[in-house]
């Protein structure tokens, strides 16, 4: 479902800029690499809607452990424009992100054990714990830019910084080997101390903020 929203967010970016031609532009920043299309709705609004992407690895610490993780970033958005000033190019933006992006990652031992809730577990072969954290599928986001106005036919330049709100889902699972050889209770323990730390790291990211810079094209 998330997957067949963000392609049509992809779709939308491309419709608006193409089959509704007024502007393209590619972008990139935090958010990857992205498509985008935007037209006016007169001299001081107008929209726009994007679809970026981006993969890169991240270690993380959750619980004393060290995580190798990997963050997958697929984000379309559409977004509402306002030109304060009519021939200038600066903007106030407001819309919302449609995101399928998810933080995973698979604990790595530290010389040889694992540390969970405050005590240290010998690490053996096969015996892991795995955290993970997505953004909600829809985000709302406020920022500004520059760029979309109505100007000379040809290229031009846009950037946007802003930011999205939205608490990230987490879940924390242990291995079936790590559940076996702790035992039921001891494992409940860990994996519990495992999902509040987890929790509790992810709320700190609720903001999300975001740079893009651009290149355009008007029709």
């Amino acid at each position: 479902m998330i997957t067949k929203t963000l392609f049509l967010a992809a779709c939308s970016a491309v419709w608006i800029g193409g089959a509704q031609a007024q502007e393209i532009y590619l972008q990139g920043g935090t958010l990857g690499a992205g498509i985008g299309g935007a037209i006016n709705l007169g001299s001081h609004f107008g929209l726009h809607a994007d679809f970026n992407a981006i993969d890169f690895s991240h270690n993380f610490t959750v619980s004393g452990n060290r995580y190798d993780g990997d963050i997958r970033v697929r984000q379309g958005g559409l977004y509402l424009d306002y030109f304060p000033w009519a021939n200038l190019g600066f903007r106030m933006t407001g819309g919302v992100r449609l995101t399928d992006d998810k933080l995973s990652g698979v604990s790595t031992p530290s010389n040889g054990t694992y540390v969970f809730d405050g005590k240290q577990y010998p690490a053996l072969p096969g015996e892991n714990a795995t955290a993970t954290a997505r953004y909600p599928t829809v985000m709302p986001y406020f920022g500004v830019g520059f760029g979309h106005q109505p100007s000379a036919k040809g290229f031009g330049f846009v950037a946007d910084i802003g930011v999205a709100y939205g608490v990230p889902r987490t879940s924390y699972t242990l291995s079936p080997s790590l559940t076996q050889h702790a035992g039921s209770a001891f494992s409940q323990q860990i994996a519990s101390a495992g999902a509040q730390e987890l929790s509790d790291k992810a709320w700190r990211y609720r903001w999300y903020p975001t740079i893009q810079i651009g290149v355009s094209y008007r029709f």
